[in-house]
């Protein structure tokens, strides 16, 4: 790799310059390729830009809440009116477009149906759009979804990186809740960053399952990482689940929706206690 000589950065507040500076950290150790739009090989060219989380404008300490999804479907960072130049540039620009993407999208009125911006949306409604952050699992996408072992090129380097990037921005921006909304298909993923038993477990009890309120485990589990941070895991606020037989009574199961609703009301006793 190149020598990596610091440039300053205009990034915002505190949080987001420690989050600039390690990002650095981690990148400056990866191939640029994976990023900077200048290979036409199929191996890099189906890969979206990179996507790096950035703290929210309020942010208020009690009531921060981190909503980590799976990964963007197209992400641009650089094109050809913008090209690649050097990686301190690339993580600026990329840490300037998840922040104005967010504040654009989580202001805007709902879509119709079920998606993870009206997630966001709702989350904001009750606690404030500017206490509500955006991670994804995966840092860079694969022709537009998740990336996949089987079919994407440099899949473990793209999991590593992408860990790691995850877990400083969990590390600088210290959520209060984190809500894991990336769904089933990448929960071994989601484990393996943050495992949950043997001598690396940061996962701890207690473990809560909603089945009592007629949730399905699917659709909303609590747990603490890190030994101090509460954390909910949902399905992906896209997708609706079929019913399991986890239930005698299976039509008493509220829809994934209504599990939301329910995660709500927790939340906010959650900051209640914290008051």
């Amino acid at each position: 790799m190149e020598n990596i000589v610091e440039k300053t950065t205009d990034t915002e507040n505190t949080i987001d310059k420690k989050l600039y500076h390690s990002y650095l950290d981690i990148l400056k150790n990866y191939n640029e390729d994976l990023f900077n739009k200048k290979q036409e090989s199929l191996e890099y060219s189906n890969l979206s830009g990179l996507f790096v989380t950035t703290s929210p404008a309020q942010w208020e300490q009690g009531k921060r809440i981190l909503v980590v999804g799976r990964e963007t479907r197209g992400w641009n960072v650089v094109n050809e009116n913008k090209p690649y130049t050097d990686l301190q540039s690339y993580i600026k620009e990329a840490m300037e477009k998840q922040k104005k993407f967010l504040l654009k999208y989580i202001e805007k009125k709902k879509d119709p149906g079920f998606t993870f911006y009206n997630f966001l949306r709702d989350l904001g409604s009750h606690f404030g759009d500017g206490n509500i952050g955006w991670a994804n699992l995966f840092c860079l996408d694969w022709k537009g979804s998740r990336p996949n072992p089987n079919s994407t090129p440099n899949y473990e380097t793209i999991k590593e990186l992408s860990g790691r990037l995850l877990k400083a921005a969990i590390q600088y921006m210290e959520p209060d809740i984190i809500i894991f909304a990336n769904g089933a298909s990448s929960a071994n993923v989601r484990r393996e960053f943050f495992p949950l038993s043997g001598e690396t477990a940061v996962c701890s009890s207690p473990w809560v399952n909603y089945l009592d309120q007629k949730i399905e485990k699917i659709e909303l589990e609590s747990f603490v990482l890190y030994g101090k941070i509460k954390c909910y895991r949902i399905n992906h606020p896209a997708n609706r689940a079929k019913k399991s037989s986890e239930s005698e009574d299976v039509k008493a199961f509220l829809s994934s929706q209504q599990a939301r609703k329910y995660l709500i009301d927790l939340i906010k006793k959650d900051i209640q206690d914290r008051e």
